[in-house]
């Protein structure tokens, strides 16, 4: 199937693609050859039960601890730390935690301490997904998207989180990535069936007559607004990258974990040379009551389907082209707000509530492994940093999402370009990626 039945395919089965708005990049600055996955952890994670963790050391104010597991329990691989518990709390058949920092710590940079100056989330997952709190602003995703590759079917792949373009590219918004075959096929009732819907004659003849009218409609259009946005829609119909390429490097099944499933699209998406970033989001993390079962348990299936992302990259080829971005809208209370309670007895500890200071994590191509950044102290307030060495220094700065994404255009290649000129991050320049 090329580009000009996609966007029919994609009508006929309810996933939704709007076009780019533009039909040449603003900046061809970003490397098209690289690609950028952003795996959002929605509603708020607790890096104290990821890869800032304290202990259930009694606190200075009273307020109770911050975890409930032992200080000295508390693991390490290679210079990263990170929290005991998961297999304690959900009792899975393996310790995700310590699957998942054991085989990518040598890869895995942490950026702890990160102060995103808010409670909502809302805001808090715009500034860290485009680098500024204020509306109207691109994510990260879509200005290398934009960067990149415009005009590419489907450059810039959301399931969900923040993903605003301002219509500098469109965002394909997956829904039910088991719909993918018949998309690839739509003439087909089912992926390799040789029944079909319209002989292919007929089904020959349809296409024609969809690219007559289109073509007839561009024509007779006088606004020179529509005439763009007809014109793009031609030459999306009229292209040669089709959907069928990204089939056939799926996996055969694809996984029924929905999360694992965004993994393997977005591998498959970029490997078949039709996408460039792609958000990927799992959510469980605004965890109000019963924060250490329900926390755990999320991050148990964030840290499974990286893992699992990291193996698709793999079976692609393209691992050493892709770069990860790990983060949430805000962290969560360092205490409890209360406890649970069963038939009117305490039976464990309540849950957690919102706090501005979070934790990023950044893996893959890029980046400098088996190293953390940035810190917290035992109350888990965020810690200033030197912005030369990035040493601790009272008199220094504390890092924001702000900081992360000024670093992360450089790395990109955005940095200096027109798309970074029009939407400015101003704070300086730290080299938390150097």
């Amino acid at each position: 199937m090329n580009r000009r039945n996609f966007l029919k395919a994609l009508a006929a089965t309810g996933v939704s693609l709007s076009l780019p708005m533009i039909s040449s990049p603003l900046s061809a600055a970003a490397d098209p050859n690289r690609f950028w996955v952003m795996v959002n952890a929605g509603g708020g994670w607790d890096p104290t039960a990821l890869c800032d963790p304290k202990g259930n050391a009694l606190r200075s104010d009273g307020r109770g601890p911050i975890n409930n597991f032992e200080k000295a329990a508390i693991r390490t691989a290679g210079n990263i730390l990170y929290a005991p518990y998961s297999d304690e709390i959900t009792a899975p058949a393996e310790d995700t935690l310590d699957n998942f920092f054991s085989r990518h710590y040598g890869r895995l940079q942490v950026i702890n301490g990160v102060d995103v100056g808010t409670n909502s989330h809302s805001v808090g997952s715009r500034f860290v997904w485009s680098g500024k709190t204020d509306m109207g602003n691109p994510s990260l995703a879509a200005l290398i998207a934009a960067s990149a590759g415009p005009n590419k079917p489907m450059s810039y792949i959301s399931n969900g989180g923040y993903d605003f373009t301002d219509s500098l590219v469109s965002a394909s918004r997956v829904s039910g990535s088991g719909n993918f075959n018949r998309l690839a096929f739509p003439n087909e009732p089912s992926p390799g069936n040789t029944d079909r819907y319209f002989e292919d004659g007929t089904y020959d003849l349809i296409q024609q007559a969809q690219m007559a009218s289109l073509q007839r409609q561009r024509s007779e259009e006088i606004l020179g607004k529509r005439r763009q946005k007809l014109n793009e829609l031609l030459s999306a119909r009229s292209g040669t990258d089709s959907l069928d390429q990204i089939v056939a490097k799926l996996p055969s099944p694809m996984s029924r974990d929905g999360f694992k499933a965004q993994a393997e699209m977005a591998a498959a998406a970029f490997a078949s040379g039709l996408s460039i970033s792609a958000n990927l989001n799992v959510g469980g993390f605004d965890t109000h009551s019963n924060h250490d079962n329900t926390q755990t348990s999320s991050l148990d299936k964030l840290l499974v389907g990286i893992d699992h992302l990291w193996s698709e990259l793999e079976r692609q080829g393209i691992q050493d082209r892709t770069t990860i971005m790990i983060g949430s809208d805000f962290g969560r209370t360092p205490f409890y707000n209360g406890y649970m309670r069963d038939s009117g007895n305490l039976v464990g500890p309540g849950g957690k509530d919102h706090w501005n200071v979070t934790s990023v994590m950044v893996m893959g191509a890029g980046i400098t492994g088996n190293r953390v950044i940035g810190g917290t102290n035992d109350l888990y307030g965020a810690r200033r940093v030197n912005p030369s060495t990035l040493a601790f220094d009272d008199d220094g700065i504390l890092i924001t999402p702000a900081h992360i994404h000024k670093a992360l255009r450089r790395l990109t290649g955005l940095a200096g370009t027109e798309l970074d000129r029009l939407y400015p991050v101003a704070v300086d320049d730290i080299p938390l990626f150097t």
